[in-house]
């Protein structure tokens, strides 16, 4: 993981204050714009979810995902940090006869006490925290022994391909993180379970770990 620069951090800061909250429906037609093939890599997450649990979805954003988590599971909440995402994804839990249960906060200080979910999930958000071990470190506390952590994100291929390498090194240079997840997930207590590459250059990674034991909190 190579450090960001001041540049990155400005093209962060613009993405977030001003394309992803202000213009959420913009946002939300990525999967048109990409005939489709931003919900595909997105969908993956909900083949690692069983039904019926009580689950946490970090960085929702326009909340498509979040839908589907809420349709399927006994219990669904929400945090993004975002205005704009939240109150879009408000009007489409209403709309579709669901229960609201979103909360506009940050990762690092997550509102909830500790093993309150079965499943914490998050797609395409954690590669933009710029403390991954410390979002981590709070999304396991919020997660039950037994229960599951699930990422989509990106990541450098584990074969080197050019394709896979060059689409990672971008979003890089737009300012996420190449974060390694498994060695990541063990040092917070996670056993991981699943590892899937996929998409373009096979540079977008499904990743599920397992709490595992019980663990002490602060």
């Amino acid at each position: 993981m190579r450090s960001r620069s001041r540049a990155q951090d400005q093209r962060l800061r613009f993405w977030n204050q001003v394309v992803y909250s202000a213009l959420a429906p913009i946002y939300n037609g990525l999967d048109w714009l990409t005939f489709g093939v931003w919900w595909r890599l997105v969908r993956r997450a909900l083949e690692a979810i069983p039904p019926n649990q009580q689950v946490l979805e970090i960085g929702f954003g326009p909340g498509k995902l979040h839908v589907e988590l809420a349709r399927q599971a006994a219990l669904c909440a929400g945090l993004d940090l975002a205005w704009g995402m939240c109150r879009y994804t408000q009007r489409r839990l209403i709309h579709a006869d669901l229960p609201v249960r979103i909360t506009r906060g940050s990762v690092y200080e997550l509102p909830y006490p500790n093993v309150a979910f079965d499943c914490v999930v998050s797609t395409f958000a954690f590669s933009g925290f710029p403390e991954g071990p410390r979002a981590l470190a709070e999304m396991a506390r919020v997660t039950r022994s037994g229960g599951r952590v699930v990422l989509v994100d990106i990541g450098l291929p584990e074969d080197g391909n050019r394709l896979g390498t060059g689409l990672a090194r971008l979003w890089e240079q737009m300012g996420d993180f190449l974060y390694d997840l498994p060695a990541m997930m063990a040092e917070a207590g996670l056993r991981v379970i699943t590892f899937k590459e996929y998409g373009p250059g096979r540079h977008i990674r499904l990743v599920v770990a397992e709490k595992t034991g019980s663990q002490n909190f602060l």
